[in-house]
């Protein structure tokens, strides 16, 4: 294929301006304003398609010479005919082409493809950038419908999957290079929660998540995700009476406020990091945002506050991850107490009764003020001197061994004076916004590569709006030069066996052993591979260099 021109693409850009400044002189007379900004953001892309054109005209075709000499000694010529690639920009698709550097029966090599950092796929990152914003927050389907409607183009589906399990790919180390906030904006009090939400998952994961179900027992169609916030928020000492009233008659508690001029001065969470994972063991994400926490305060300045709900599993973990922090606080969800009350409540008075409401009051006021206790022997009592249902005796048994089984963590009296947070509210609402809100909903269904891309990406999203662009993979592979060979004075590369392909299959591409590039040229520009039957270009290989042994997928263009 020939060369993109740089006259020729700098006409294309010229044309395409002068249409668009026709377009706005010849109808502002006709068109409302709304229209016309439409008709000139479309008439925009043909200009960038053609000053991306205009771009890779002047960078050339990666012609560095005559030929290029492996570290093995095998020296690869010049290939006359240049070999084209696709490259899909957001204003277009269009060719490129490319010097190719090969001898028969060895792959080829593409300088132009490190000269530039041509992507592994022929998307563009900025495209893929623009990929990642559309689907982590809209479905797959209607995040193509936004390329066709905005940008007129075609990207598929399957595509934006594809780029969706990928874009995480440096998801750790993006966090463990981030500066940490700034000290002023950050409250006295670290606190760490967890809970757990389940993720729809499609049939052939579904039916591993549990082998043997019992007697009338359904197939669990989710697998639950744990869900691990982060963050600081300043100590709000709150007297029992009134979060009682808060927590049971919430519109009696704000109907006051004006009369006793009380403002809802509730201090806010600040700097939260959000993770979810379904791979991950539930160790593993606490220890995560452990690490989270320690890079926050590595001293242990802070009093580390730990906020779970019921599940027993979690406080043993809990326990023994964040014990050794210097001065760490375990408390109980009192949301879940609450919840336990209702239950006693309701199965003692019916539901909805008054009497039932001002017993849960009075109930959840005692322990506020540290009589757990005391509630525990009161529903002891009712529980051996009346006469009650199955029922009522059965629910009340579940509350009593609840509040026994967690009593250690319920010193509510130490932990209001001391103004720390008694809720999970701002983990329960991460489960809502990075897990609920994308994961669920009509028709879908995740595998379970694909479920913990995306949450990978919703839990960026949501603890920094900001810096999801940074997370699009944009990676160039580094080797070691190796010096030219004085008898034939070419670029020099280091090779190693990897794996070849030559076969086609439904435009897929398979492969088979070879040998493959490992390195740079002297002049440290990393070159591509093609092979002879399919012109395929790859911008990445299994590479083993002299100073690692990573492997990476390779991808087709």
């Amino acid at each position: 294929m020939d060369a993109l021109d740089v006259e020729r693409s700098r006409a294309e850009g010229e044309q395409a301006l002068q249409a668009l400044l026709q377009f706005a002189q010849e109808q502002a007379g006709t068109l409302e304003a709304h229209e016309a900004e439409k008709g000139i953001f479309k008439r925009l892309l043909p200009i960038g398609l053609a000053a991306m054109k205009l771009y890779f005209a002047q960078r050339g075709t990666g012609d560095v010479g005559a030929a290029v000499t492996r570290a093995d000694g095998m020296i690869l010529p010049r290939e006359k005919p240049l070999r084209g690639r696709d490259y899909f920009s957001l204003f277009g698709k269009f060719a490129v082409a490319r010097t190719c550097y090969r001898t028969p029966g060895e792959p080829g090599i593409f300088p132009l493809d490190a000269q530039v950092n041509l992507p592994e796929r022929c998307y563009a990152y900025f495209l893929q950038e623009w990929m990642t914003l559309f689907e982590v927050e809209h479905p797959f389907k209607e995040s193509s419908g936004w390329f066709e409607q905005l940008f007129d183009l075609e990207v598929a589906e399957s595509v934006l999957m594809e780029v969706a399990k990928e874009a995480p790919q440096d998801y750790e180390s993006f966090y463990a290079q981030r500066p940490m906030p700034p000290e002023a904006t950050e409250g006295e009090l670290l606190v760490v929660s967890f809970d757990g939400k389940g993720v729809p998952m499609i049939k052939a994961e579904a039916v591993k998540l549990k082998a043997k179900l019992g007697t009338g027992e359904k197939r669990q169609k989710k697998k639950e995700a744990l869900v691990g916030v982060s963050y600081t928020v300043d100590p709000k000492p709150r007297s029992p009476e009134a979060l009682a009233e808060l927590l049971v008659d919430p519109e009696a508690a704000r109907a006051r406020r004006p009369q006793e001029d009380v403002a809802d001065d509730a201090p806010k969470a600040q700097q939260v990091r959000r993770l979810a994972s379904l791979v991950r063991t539930k160790e593993a994400v606490m220890e995560l945002i452990k690490a989270e926490a320690e890079r926050r305060d590595p001293q242990h300045r802070k009093p580390l506050v730990v906020l779970l709900d019921g599940a027993l599993g979690l406080w043993r973990l809990a326990t023994k991850l964040f014990k050794p922090w210097k001065r760490v606080t375990f408390v109980l969800d009192i949301m879940h107490v609450v919840g336990y009350l209702w239950s006693a409540a309701n199965a003692l008075f019916g539901e909805a009764s008054q009497a039932g409401k001002h017993w849960v009051q009075q109930k959840l006021t005692e322990m506020l003020r540290g009589r757990v206790g005391y509630v525990i022997g009161g529903l002891r009592q009712i529980l051996t001197k009346q006469q009650l249902r199955k029922s009522v005796r059965e629910t009340l048994g579940k509350v009593i061994t609840c509040f026994h089984n967690h009593r250690r963590w319920m010193q509510y009296d130490v932990y209001l004076a001391a103004g720390v947070p008694v809720g999970t509210g701002v983990v329960e609402s991460a489960c809502g916004s990075v897990v609920k809100h994308r994961m669920e909903g009509e028709g879908k269904r995740w595998s379970l590569a694909g479920a913990e891309a995306m949450l990978a990406l919703r839990s960026l999203k949501k603890s920094h709006d900001n810096d999801l662009r940074c997370i699009v993979k944009k990676s160039k592979r580094i080797a070691r030069p190796v010096t030219t060979s004085p008898l034939w004075p070419t670029p020099q590369l280091e090779f190693d066996h990897a794996i070849a392909h030559t076969s086609h299959r439904n435009g897929r591409e398979r492969w088979r052993r070879n040998k493959a590039w490992t390195g740079r040229n002297s002049s440290g520009q990393l070159p591509c591979l093609w092979t002879k039957n399919s012109g395929c270009a790859m911008s990445t290989w299994p590479l083993r260099t002299a100073s690692s042994a990573n492997r990476s997928t390779v991808a087709c263009h």
